[in-house]
């Protein structure tokens, strides 16, 4: 007889006594569970990120097949026997008969389960078919991988499905994953990303997938829908666990009481004089009947637990809710306290299950908190077409926003990519592990598609508080000479030794950088950091002790716009630049710990144009944009002998001539539509500016 486990609340049609698994969604729970793996999601993380093991590669031309079998890293038990061995397919099975399984599905398939096609013993994520899709001159094949988490007692075992294609969602991409958990004997099936791709383009339909846990040819418990469960999200390329869904199937019988703290709602940053707080804490229903009635305690650093009737409760099963202690909490004192809170008598008699029922926090109790203002980095390039959409949705996101700092880096692919690539870039692509655009990390902590970037991460991000305050000053030069002299006030101490101070200096917009995906203008492009590309060691940072920093670049011989993004053409700083204007720069501070790749704080300086001899001081120039001509008038250069050079977008010389009394008239009527530089040149002075032609 089948017995089938379904999800929304219901019990499987077969549950009797002698049940040995039931399972609880945790849909679009945007972490992985108990937050144990914080790998990314990148192809092929075995060179991404360190310690997978790749056990299965292949492409479509592959068959139903077992890969090796595998040693279990810890003690585990499936069902209620011990187990220490299993083999993984790449059809989405891992089986815990000794040796390699004999039966075999004839097709990839979403088998209903049980079926006689899988053996028993198997946690099945059914479906997938292997792949391998071609980008640049990187092949991606799908790949069977693994890696251990955790620290001894509480290890997980991840089998990661990855790089998978599914019927339904024609050239798209599907990534899954099956968890063993040491002591719980938990297994979890991980929704990590699924997306519908036709003809290089974004479609809407979903994968049909069978998950559950065979024991037999008789017995099988299943996710509710199975076998054609979706993905819970299929609209963003999301490399991270944000966008993650999973399923916990569980040994033995559901509990009808079992409220399990998810997390306290508390912010692990106090500021000492805004108490007293309230204790709070997220709690899911695992059980099978509805909570009405429930105590909330909770203890700092271990002390005597503070108990209290919570108001308001009605939790039904597999739904969650917040509820508060009525007894709010006053620190003592600045400093790091543990803070620990759980749900007693639930509807008037004991929790079932006492093993899930804290949720704890280390909070910060500190004297100030600084603003954030979060650090945007976007990957894009002028031959990315799927760049269109990723910039034009940053835009949307940002606009009127100030929280925040940009930088774009112009890639060197694909095709021959963006001529405003650099160096300097391919060493920010290498940091990140970038192989794909458009891409943004947000703080070093968010790792997506530009166009999948939202408000609600925004504020998320922008709502995290700063402990480090970065003030200063930036300026620039007649000798197109950049300086910046920086002030970092720590609010707490910085014991790493790994973070850096990064300077980046950034053009607000350029115009010439045009290729093949339809863009015309780039914002907040990265030209130059200072001092390189591998910033600035810190020593660690004690609370209330300023740290200053002078950092400065001088922009070399004149301007050159490249051919494409390849090393050979990357603009040489000692002796040019691609500076199309220098009346919109803008120097970005931030300091990252170069290890984990958080960003502490970030701050933008506008370039502040000093003295009579400053950059574009008393250039003006009009219309711009101009149809038949246009004016310049330098009055600076009145009684001075100046030349005036115009080039195009390609650094060909449309226009040479003089100043008259600091003044010129030029002739545009015969001149192509876009952007071209100006240049105006007397004596030691070297002034340049842009301007837009336009019929």
């Amino acid at each position: 007889m089948r017995k089938l486990l379904l999800l929304v609340g219901l019990f499987c049609a077969g549950q009797v006594a002698n049940a040995q698994y039931y399972n609880i969604p945790f849909l679009n729970a945007g972490q992985n569970p108990g937050g144990v793996n914080p790998d990314g999601e990148n192809p092929y993380p075995s060179t991404n990120n360190s310690g997978w093991s790749n056990i299965w590669n292949g492409d479509a031309t592959a068959t139903p097949s077992y890969s090796a079998e595998q040693t279990i890293p810890f003690a585990f038990s499936f069902n209620g026997t011990a187990v220490t061995k299993y083999t993984p397919s790449n059809f989405g099975t891992i089986s815990f008969d000794a040796g390699t399984p004999t039966v075999i599905p004839t097709a990839f398939s979403n088998l209903t389960l049980p079926s006689a096609q899988i053996p028993d013993k198997s946690v099945c994520v059914l479906g997938i078919k292997p792949q391998s899709v071609v980008s640049g001159t990187t092949t991606y094949q799908s790949a069977v991988m693994t890696k251990t988490y955790g620290t001894p007692g509480k290890r997980q075992h991840w089998i990661w499905f990855n790089f998978f294609d599914e019927a339904n969602i024609n050239d798209g991409w599907t990534y899954w994953a099956i968890v063993l958990e040491e002591t719980t004997n938990n297994i979890y099936i991980v929704d990590m990303k699924t997306l519908c791709v036709s003809a290089g383009n974004l479609c809407t339909n979903n994968v049909k997938m069978s998950l559950g846990i065979q024991v037999n040819g008789t017995t099988a418990y299943t996710v509710a829908g199975s076998p054609n469960v979706g993905a819970q999200q299929i609209t963003a390329n999301i490399f991270t666990a944000a966008d993650n869904s999973y399923y916990q199937f569980l040994p033995g019988n559901q509990p009808a009481k079992d409220l399990s703290g998810v997390k306290v709602t508390l912010s692990p940053y106090l500021v000492l004089n805004q108490a007293p707080y309230v204790c709070k804490a997220t709690f899911f229903n695992n059980g099978t009947d509805k909570i009405t009635t429930a105590d909330v305690n909770y203890s700092i650093n271990g002390g005597a637990a503070i108990t209290g009737a919570a108001s308001s409760v009605a939790v039904s099963t597999f739904a969650t809710q917040e509820l508060s202690s009525p007894i709010s909490w006053t620190p003592t004192a600045v400093g790091t306290y543990t803070l620990k809170i759980w749900a007693s008598n639930l509807n008037g008699v004991a929790d079932e299950n006492s093993k899930n029922d804290t949720a704890t926090l280390t909070v910060n109790v500190v004297d100030k908190i600084a603003p954030r203002k979060i650090l945007n980095e976007i990957f894009t390039s002028s031959t990315c077409g799927p760049c269109v959409a990723g910039n034009a949705n940053y835009l949307k996101v940002t606009t009127g926003l100030t929280q925040h700092s940009t930088i774009k880096y112009q890639v060197n692919w694909p095709s021959t990519g963006d001529p405003y690539c650099t160096q300097e870039v391919r060493d920010r692509v290498s940091f990140y592990n970038i192989n794909s655009v458009p891409r943004m990390e947000v703080d070093g902590g968010w790792d997506g598609n530009a166009a999948s970037f939202t408000n609600a991460l925004y504020d998320q991000f922008n709502a995290k508080p700063a402990f480090l305050e970065i003030t200063g000053a930036v300026n620039l030069t007649w000798k197109n000479k950049v300086t910046a002299d920086i002030n970092l006030n720590p609010l707490v101490n910085f014991t790493s030794n790994n973070l850096k101070l990064f300077a980046v200096i950034t053009e607000g917009t350029t115009f010439a950088n045009k290729k093949t995906n339809g863009e015309k203008q780039f914002e907040d492009v990265m030209k130059k950091m200072m001092p390189s590309s591998t910033g600035l060691a810190l020593l660690p940072m004690t609370k209330s002790t300023a740290v200053s920093k002078s950092l400065n670049f001088t922009f070399n011989g004149n301007y050159r716009l490249p051919l494409d993004g390849q090393a050979a053409n990357h603009i040489n700083h000692a002796t040019e630049n691609s500076i199309e204007t220098w009346d919109d720069l803008a120097v970005v501070i931030f300091v990252q710990d170069a290890t984990t790749k958080e960003v502490l704080q970030s701050e933008t300086f506008p370039i502040v144009l000093t003295g009579v001899e400053a950059v574009e001081q008393g250039i003006n120039l009009y219309p711009n944009p101009a149809n038949d001509m246009f004016n310049i008038n330098v009055g600076a250069m009145a009684s001075e002998k100046a030349n005036v050079v115009v080039t195009n977008a390609q650094g060909q010389i449309v226009y040479n001539g003089s100043l008259v009394n600091g003044k010129a008239q030029i002739s545009v009527a015969n001149l192509s539509e876009g952007m071209y530089m100006v240049s105006v040149q007397s004596g030691s002075k070297n002034l340049n500016t842009k301007m837009v032609v336009r019929h």
